[in-house]
């Protein structure tokens, strides 16, 4: 289940180049499956960004609530990806994870204010780092040219592919490798894995006109770097 949850989250978001710090996180109040971890409901349940949202204690709650019903909802759903063929998981694990997200947010922004979920959208598109310029709102807004399409998509599927090499595993198409021994490794490298955001990120802003990085600036809003979850070690069981 763990394998599967890395990929959606690598393969749904494309990997996000612009401030993460942690590519797969153990967040609080909620099961650890699939896509939903990358959205709307991983962010809202990390108290770094709670913290910078600015929640009170009732709305962090209720928050809680909220999330933890949409990704349970889901969570079916999530599992029986397992079971399908390499592309077509990508493919429905996307999916599934733009409707869990939309619900997420739709069901906040009834509990937060509206500067916080303005707040939330910004860091949600920071980490889609240059998957957020082959968004439809952010092309719109960006005013983006067919012929920056095609380099941004280009863009886009090159961080996927050194995301998941990175990520071990492998390049798209290939056989899923073998799980980690014991002990072999808890992640991949995170110092790779923030110099390949910021490698893509450059190659992407360096496409956008002097006009277009300042609109998109404006969407992100202020850099916020989305803190890990400390890992909480195994209790041993008494001899």
């Amino acid at each position: 289940m763990r394998m599967l949850a890395s990929f959606v989250l690598f393969i749904g978001l494309a990997a996000f180049l612009a401030a993460p710090s942690s590519a797969q996180q153990r967040q609080p109040g909620g099961r650890q499956f699939g896509g939903a971890q990358g959205g709307f409901a991983s962010l809202l349940r990390n108290e770094g960004v709670q913290k910078e949202l600015k929640m009170e204690k009732e709305q962090t709650e209720k928050v809680t609530e909220a999330t933890k019903k949409i990704t349970d909802k889901h969570a079916d759903a999530f599992t029986k990806l397992r079971d399908l063929e390499a592309e077509e998981r990508r493919t429905k694990s996307a999916e599934l994870t733009k409707v869990v997200s939309e619900e997420t947010l739709t069901a906040v922004t009834e509990i937060l204010k509206p500067e916080q979920v303005k707040r939330l959208k910004q860091i949600e598109l920071q980490r889609a780092g240059v998957a957020a310029f082959t968004r439809a709102d952010v092309e719109k807004a960006l005013s983006i040219k067919d012929e920056q399409k095609t380099k941004f998509k280009a863009i886009s599927e090159e961080s996927t592919t050194k995301m998941r090499e990175l990520s071990g595993f492998g390049a798209p198409g290939t056989p899923r490798p073998a799980r980690p021994a014991p002990g072999a490794g808890r992640g991949p490298d995170q110092t790779k894995i923030t110099a390949l955001r910021k490698e893509m990120n450059e190659k992407a802003m360096a496409v956008c006109t002097d006009d277009q990085k300042k609109a998109f600036k404006e969407l992100t809003g202020e850099a916020f770097e989305v803190p890990a979850t400390p890992r909480t070690a195994p209790k041993k069981k008494d001899d």
